[in-house]
């Protein structure tokens, strides 16, 4: 059976936010509530090419002090547009989720459940909190225009973490000082959340 994935119409969801081509937009939880109050499922699929919807894809930076866990794409990456590209950003498409589950309540757990399948935090590692910080939009780029993204910052309480899909991404802990020095290898996504955000 052909994945499901959460997406909001991109008339509705402009009226919800102020449109930005290419940046970070400001937002609440207000905002949050009221994209999962207009959200739908569709095939994958039937989403990938179409601009009049946007796929609602949450993306945390994981930080340590001042570090952060910088991903390399590697061939084996489903998404071809992204492969061999950097980023900071764990994450993904969301799925129908368990009934009950709510607002922004739904999006904090697919995040965690995506976080979940892309890494292991072992050694005493935990979370220490979450925070949304907005909301990042890039329409210069196809795989971008049918995509937005809900940047998290998680903050977690020591350095143990490892990539579960090593055929997929591999990683590693950069710091914050040394970002600039990735930035033309980055993501736009990342880009667009170094120089908002991070910097």
């Amino acid at each position: 059976m052909e994945e499901l994935v959460f997406a909001v119409p991109t008339g509705i969801l402009w009226k919800i936010l102020t449109y930005n081509e290419n940046g970070l937009i400001k937002g609440d939880r207000g905002a949050l509530n009221r994209i999962v109050e207009h959200g739908l499922f569709r095939r994958r699929s039937e989403l990938e090419e179409d601009p009049s919807f946007k796929q609602i894809i949450p993306y945390a930076i994981i930080s340590n002090n001042d570090s952060f866990y910088l991903f390399t794409r590697t061939a084996g990456q489903t998404e071809k547009r992204l492969q061999n590209k950097l980023h900071l950003g764990v994450g993904g498409h969301m799925n129908p989720g368990s009934q009950g589950e709510t607002g922004e309540q739904y999006l904090v757990n697919e995040l965690k459940r995506e976080l979940l399948e892309e890494v292991e935090l072992f050694n005493g590692c935990m979370i220490e909190d979450i925070e949304f910080i907005g909301f990042i939009n890039d329409d210069s780029i196809p795989v971008s225009r049918v995509h937005l993204g809900l940047l998290y910052h998680i903050r977690v309480s020591n350095k143990e973490i490892v990539v579960h899909e090593t055929e997929k991404m591999t990683a590693g802990w950069v710091a914050q000082t040394d970002l600039a020095g990735y930035y033309e290898e980055l993501e736009t996504w990342t880009q667009i959340a170094f120089d908002y955000y991070i910097k």
